[in-house]
């Protein structure tokens, strides 16, 4: 089977998200997508952000109505409490497939761009490869710009109507980076957060039965709001 981990926060998972595994899915004829909420992430400023369990229970929901799509807990939270390291993952995504199955990386065009931040990225991009879903005007070349140390761009390799380039990394090791043509939704889960957090109702941005989950929840909601509903005295 041809597999591909795609990792995240999914906070919340959203129409783009799913649109950039529709595409790999088709583009590169996998088998099989594997949804994997990262277990520990940055607070970011301004945000309200969801639990880990919450995020795993949206993912569901979102993946609900697509056969090729699958949840994975491989990035949960660590027993030890340290960060979740993507080249971790796909050790133990590995561990789960059979020798038989190709297991591949999908990463968005704003984390690409962020790869030299990675742990051990130049590991990361040849232990397996690399699916970069494209976004308009994301080019090759800033894909090509974004490669960490140690890892230098060989050339096209044939790919169908998908561009692929081989990397050579130190010892002679290659892998193959696979970018997909321009994703055309541009969809924000901090601008989505954001906007939850003042008091908007989710759009269509959301699946319904996500959008139902968080106003179920409560989540994203300032916490001034959260608290003085929880703590209204009984009438």
């Amino acid at each position: 089977m041809r597999i591909a981990l795609f990792g995240g926060s999914f906070d919340p998972p959203h129409r783009g998200h799913l649109a950039i595994a529709r595409a790999a899915l088709v583009r590169l004829q996998l088998d099989r997508v594997l949804f994997a909420p990262v277990g520990s992430q940055p607070l970011k400023r301004g945000t309200h952000p969801a639990s880990f369990e919450d995020r795993v229970a949206m993912v569901n929901l979102a993946i609900a109505d697509e056969p090729h799509f699958a949840l994975s807990l491989a990035d949960s939270p660590r027993p030890d409490g340290k960060p979740n390291y993507t080249i971790d993952t796909i050790a133990l995504v590995r561990k789960e497939l059979s020798p038989a199955d190709e297991l591949f990386l999908l990463l968005g065009a704003d984390s690409f761009l962020s790869i030299r931040k990675w742990h051990r990225a130049g590991d990361l991009l040849l232990a397996c490869p690399v699916i970069v879903a494209s976004r308009p005007g994301f080019s090759l070349m800033q894909a090509l710009r974004a490669l960490p140390a140690g890892i230098t761009d060989e050339g096209e390799v044939s790919a169908g109507d998908v561009t692929a380039r081989r990397l050579l990394g130190l010892g002679g090791r290659t892998s193959t980076l696979y970018l997909l043509p321009d994703i055309e939704e541009e969809v924000s889960a901090t601008a989505i957060r954001n906007s939850l957090a003042r008091g908007a109702q989710p759009d269509s941005t959301i699946a319904p039965q996500v959008r139902d989950y968080i106003l179920r929840r409560e989540l994203y909601r300032a916490e001034p709001a959260r608290v003085a509903r929880h703590t209204h005295p009984a009438s």
